[in-house]
């Protein structure tokens, strides 16, 4: 009985890790597909979200409490918001297909040896986990040795997985240490970062009404999504092993690759497919 019950856990688990990467993937794609850098498109999304927010927020309080979330989900805001912006100025100027493959890919391995001082040092498949994520970047970028000193969409993309891999060690201690109210950490989190945004970009308020009004139906989709996303996941670290969280994960550089090809027809060669088998492999060695 306990082993079903065990089971059913790791599977709901694993489905909720699914629609995860899907999410991910999508409003990843949504976000290279408008097609700019302004952090107002960011106010944007953020701002269609609030009135939701604050009702989940007020639900959360009422039932579940704030807990220790007041504070721990200002740490996280902060670090979804940076990650937000890098992402919103790196898929200006480089493809998702580059981008995506090579942030998704590290960030397990950076989560790995960022671990160390904590959990001492990983075993023998995380160890050579590294080297085969690198190779990987390396086909996806088509770069070789000699072009490592120009800046490509790869260096963007290790940008984007260092802000990665630091919102993923915060919200894992957030969950396993602090034992946070998942909906209130959520709500709160998102709210903050509305406000930070609003104070950011005050001097500009008088665009406020016209962004709106420009991009709300770009924005709506990734309004749902992101939340979503990022729900399910920390739901699902709370049915299954971390490290089998970390593997299933991995399953973002596919569908973020599919969603490149398929929405935004970026070109998929045969060498990028090699490199993001390598890259998913990787990430599956590193969470071991």
């Amino acid at each position: 009985m306990v082993d079903t019950v065990y089971m059913m856990s790791l599977g709901i688990a694993f489905t909720l890790v699914c629609v995860g990467a899907v999410s991910h993937g999508l409003w990843n794609a949504l976000v290279k597909r408008s097609g700019t850098a302004d952090t107002m498109f960011i106010w944007v999304y953020s701002a269609l979200g609030t009135p939701v927010m604050c009702c989940v927020l007020l639900w959360g309080s009422l039932y579940e409490g704030l807990g220790p979330a007041w504070w721990a989900a200002l740490v996280s805001m902060a670090l979804h918001t940076l990650y937000a912006v890098v992402l919103q100025k790196v898929y200006a100027v480089s493809d998702l297909v580059l981008v995506y493959p090579v942030s998704r890919g590290l960030a397990p391995v950076m989560v790995t040896l960022i671990s160390v001082p904590w959990i001492g040092l990983p075993g023998a498949l995380p160890s050579i986990a590294l080297p085969v994520v690198l190779v990987g970047v390396f086909l996806v970028g088509g770069i070789s040795i000699r072009e490592l000193a120009r800046p490509r969409g790869v260096w963007a993309g290790m940008g984007v997985a260092v802000c990665t891999a630091l919102y993923t060690l915060w919200d894992a201690y957030s969950i396993d240490v602090l034992n946070v109210n998942l909906t209130s950490y959520i709500a709160l989190s998102s709210l903050a970062q509305f406000v930070l945004l609003t104070g950011l970009l005050f001097r500009r308020r008088g665009e406020f009404r016209a962004a709106v009004v420009a991009s709300w139906r770009a924005a709506v989709p990734i309004t749902l999504l992101v939340p979503a996303s990022y729900l399910v996941i920390l739901v699902a670290m709370n049915l299954a092993p971390p490290s089998m969280i970390a593997t299933a994960r991995t399953m973002n550089v596919v569908f973020g690759v599919i969603a490149a090809a398929w929405l935004l027809k970026e070109p998929l060669t045969a060498r990028s497919i090699c490199g993001v088998v390598l890259i998913t492999l990787g990430s599956v060695m590193s969470a071991v």
